[in-house]
């Protein structure tokens, strides 16, 4: 595992963007990296280091795919779903307008089933 401390932008709840500097890794068209819960624990003083916990964020459009126990679960989502063309698409709009999107949407339906712990 790679992680290193990069400056990431992720859209929470009610579309907000989050700027968080905290452990990353690249996987084109994602990122890896400590869950934003953790780095506002951390941020605010209750917490002292991060769990094993990982989250999965789209690169273009910041919003969050999904929450796994480890590294390795996390990286073999991101091998599974990288191919697909939807994931050039820059905006949630344009993500669920894209013609494969209810397919893509089975296999990370099934994907977070087996992987993902959120």
């Amino acid at each position: 595992m790679s992680l290193k401390m990069q400056a990431i932008t992720i859209t929470g709840r009610s579309n907000s963007k989050i700027i968080a500097t905290l452990p990353a890794e690249h996987v084109y068209p994602f990122i890896i990296h400590r869950t934003i819960q953790e780095w506002t624990e951390k941020e605010n003083g209750e917490r002292t280091r991060y769990s094993n916990k990982l989250t999965v964020t789209h690169l273009y459009s910041g919003g969050a795919m999904g929450k796994f126990k480890n590294y390795e679960d996390a990286f073999l989502f991101v091998s599974e779903i990288q191919h697909y063309p939807i994931w050039l698409m820059p905006t949630p709009e344009l993500l669920t307008a894209h013609p494969d999107w209810e397919g893509v949407c089975e296999v990370v339906t099934r994907l977070k089933a087996s992987l993902a712990i959120e």
